[in-house]
């Protein structure tokens, strides 16, 4: 229903708003899907089971009505999650060339040049395809095998933990239907249970190796990304960051560029902090829209 999402959405907005010392004057905002220049959610994967026509008529323009009906009006300027990530990267650092990951629900993925721009295509390699094993596992959005999204996000995590020796209940086990449908919450909830046995020295031994596998799935993906974009800097956040599991991504990623691509071991990596990778995507996209125009109209 999306009715359910956009009042959720403003319910959100206006307590945050309640919080600013004025009114407010532009609205900066970041989507997982493809999001249109004039902020249209042309595709986005939180409404899986939108019939079209409604999908259309209500989801396409959801953030531009937002802005009308909740706001006066003012300018709004919403991109993808992915791209986001790249400017708060480039923001944090002070240098462009940088390819940004977020490890959320799936995988978020954008970049900026080295003037920090962005490069105006859509960007949403969640979906490419990165595994090229045709038994590789699926994606319940696509009808292809191996999508980068299974790779890098939430659903690699827990598509690992039983060997990572998490003690699961039969629901979150890789198999059961509740793992392999759309829904993110079960895999959220999974991912809790191994960032606990992160923290638990007995099972930290084991559970790492999850991080480590993740880590070699990121080195790779960076060295195909190479292959159409100059890549100088990585950032990487999301929940699937969270705590040292992030560094020892880093680590192994390191690894294999410089094991399987020594051309391409000068690529620094990044992390913000443990406060930034959490929000910072909405400090980022608070600075999209064009603030000039927003206090002469």
């Amino acid at each position: 229903d999306p009715q359910y999402h956009y009042d959720v959405i403003v319910k959100a907005m206006k307590a945050t708003a309640a919080k600013l010392p004025g009114t407010v004057e532009a609205i900066g905002g970041s989507a997982t899907g493809a999001v249109s220049a004039d902020s249209e959610a042309t595709w986005c994967d939180c409404f899986p089971n939108v019939p079209p026509d409604v999908y259309k008529q209500k989801v396409v323009p959801i953030f531009n009505n937002i802005a009308k009906k909740e706001f006066n009006g003012v300018p709004i300027k919403v991109i993808n999650d992915g791209e986001v990530t790249a400017v708060a990267g480039g923001q944090m650092i002070g240098e462009g060339c940088l390819f940004g990951i977020s490890l959320g629900s799936s995988e978020g993925s954008g970049y900026v040049y080295e003037d920090g721009s962005l490069t105006g295509w859509i960007n949403e390699n969640a979906y490419n395809p990165f595994d090229l094993n045709p038994e590789g596992p699926g994606n319940v959005w696509s009808p292809h095998r191996g999508d980068a999204a299974v790779y890098l996000g939430q659903r690699a995590a827990t598509r690992l933990a039983k060997k990572g020796g998490i003690d699961l209940p039969a629901d979150m086990m890789p198999d059961h239907p509740n793992m392999n449908a759309a829904s993110h919450v079960p895999h959220a909830q999974c991912l809790k249970k191994i960032q606990a046995a992160m923290k638990d020295p007995k099972k930290e031994p084991q559970a790492r190796k999850i991080y480590e596998s993740i880590g070699v799935y990121m080195g790779y993906a960076v060295a195909q990304y190479c292959e159409y974009l100059p890549i100088k800097n990585v950032l990487i956040l999301g929940r699937v960051t969270t705590g040292h599991g992030g560094n020892i991504m880093m680590e192994y990623a390191k690894k294999v560029l410089e094991a399987d691509f020594p051309e391409l071991a000068g690529i620094k990596f990044h992390t913000p902090t443990e406060h930034m990778k959490r929000v910072g995507q909405c400090v980022a996209a608070a600075a999209l829209p064009e603030l000039k125009k927003a206090r002469t109209a």
